[in-house]
């Protein structure tokens, strides 16, 4: 079975968010989105490595999940997004020098309107102004500005210059004042961009292989604990409150290093909203399916996790029903009263349970039946 291309995830993505609230209530869409993401799942199965604790007990008994939030992962960059302005550096200038001048003259000429003003210019004159009257470093070069004022006033301006150019300086306060807004703007929208992703996320990783040492290792501490398989084969025969959420199901891309994430339609998104109220970019979804696409990316060194990622909002509960148990397999070194437990919270739910042990050649474990399911 192939992987799920970079290609594929991100029309995966872009699909769902076209369609985002559909999927609340549009059984057989939801089902043939998550029949998509399947199709890249081997067997179609996942796998939890679980210690033996009472909340593991409790959450699988209840046929429930507990999900986390992405902020207390140990990995600082897990679920975040990756900027970088210096790396987008020549498409940021490229993008002011064509656009700023623009927003600037619209935010101007709104500003003096709603002042009872007049703006007797085009945005050909503001360019011009822009490039006579205003140094490399921002500030105005006086004698310029009165210079270029007094070229384009009209007869009836001339005879009220000293006006005008009390207004101008006036005027210019005001917008200096709006624009640092702007620019405040813009950046909150970059920082809760690049920050909040982990705290606006409850997660729940499982793996493609119940067979993987290093995750008995580490999530199962050393064998002594349990792995739960889940099976999304029959999804469908389940009520769609139960499934809905599996379109959120996500295999992680491993890089050695996290693409950068373009800034430049998420600056010019955020300029917009601020100088036109313009919130449409809030529905964009091929900017809403480039910010998700970072959040499924991991350093190369977990790639031996073979990670599936289910991920929902925070204002969800953290503990999630999760129908999907079609199996449980015990450490080799889990302690005979886990091991009840265990049986006891398998025959509850109907599932069958697997014993962990070495094979004949001591290089390896075979699974062996403990406890059929029930018929």
């Amino acid at each position: 079975m192939s992987k799920m291309t970079l290609k594929q995830k991100r029309e995966l993505l872009i699909e769902m968010c076209e369609v985002r609230e559909e999927l609340r209530t549009n059984e057989q869409l939801t089902q043939e989105i998550i029949r998509k993401h399947l199709a890249f799942l081997p067997r179609q199965k996942l796998y939890k490595f679980r210690e033996c604790t009472e909340q593991n007990f409790k959450t699988l008994e209840e046929n429930c999940i507990w999900m986390s939030l992405a902020s207390s992962f140990p990995d600082p960059f897990d679920n975040t997004i990756n900027i970088d302005l210096k790396e987008n550096a020549k498409e940021i200038e490229r993008w002011l020098r064509e656009n700023w001048p623009v927003f600037c003259f619209d935010l101007a000429k709104s500003l003096i309107e709603s002042l009872g003003g007049v703006v007797p210019y085009s945005h050909t004159d503001f360019i011009e102004y822009a490039n006579s009257c205003i140094d490399k470093d921002g500030n105005i070069i006086a004698e310029n500005e009165r210079a270029f004022l007094i070229a384009h006033a009209s007869p009836e301006e001339l005879e009220c210059m000293d006006d005008i150019f009390q207004q101008t300086k006036f005027y210019r306060e005001k917008f200096a004042e709006i624009e640092d807004h702007m620019v405040e703007n813009m950046s909150n929208v970059i920082n809760q961009t690049r920050n909040r992703t982990r705290e606006r996320a409850l997660v729940y990783c499982m793996t493609e292989r119940h067979d993987n040492h290093t995750l008995w290792e580490n999530y199962a501490k050393n064998y002594t604990g349990f792995c739960i398989e889940y099976s999304f084969r029959n999804f469908a025969e389940l009520p769609f409150e139960d499934y809905k959420n599996l379109v959120y199901m996500f295999p992680m891309t491993y890089r050695k290093k996290k693409p950068y994430f373009n800034m430049v339609q998420l600056m010019d998104s955020a300029i917009r909203q601020s100088v036109y109220n313009d919130n449409s970019w809030t529905g964009d979804a091929e900017l809403d399916a480039d910010l998700n696409m970072q959040l499924y990316y991991k350093h190369s060194d977990y790639a031996y996790e073979h990670e599936w990622r289910f991920s929902i909002k925070a204002e969800n509960a953290n503990k999630q029903q999760f129908p999907f148990v079609s199996a449980v397999y015990a450490g080799k070194d889990i302690k005979p009263r886990n091991l009840k437990r265990l049986c006891n919270i398998a025959g509850k739910l109907n599932v069958p349970v697997y014993k962990q042990v070495l094979n004949q050649a001591n290089n390896g474990f075979k699974y062996e039946i403990v406890q059929e399911a029930n018929l």
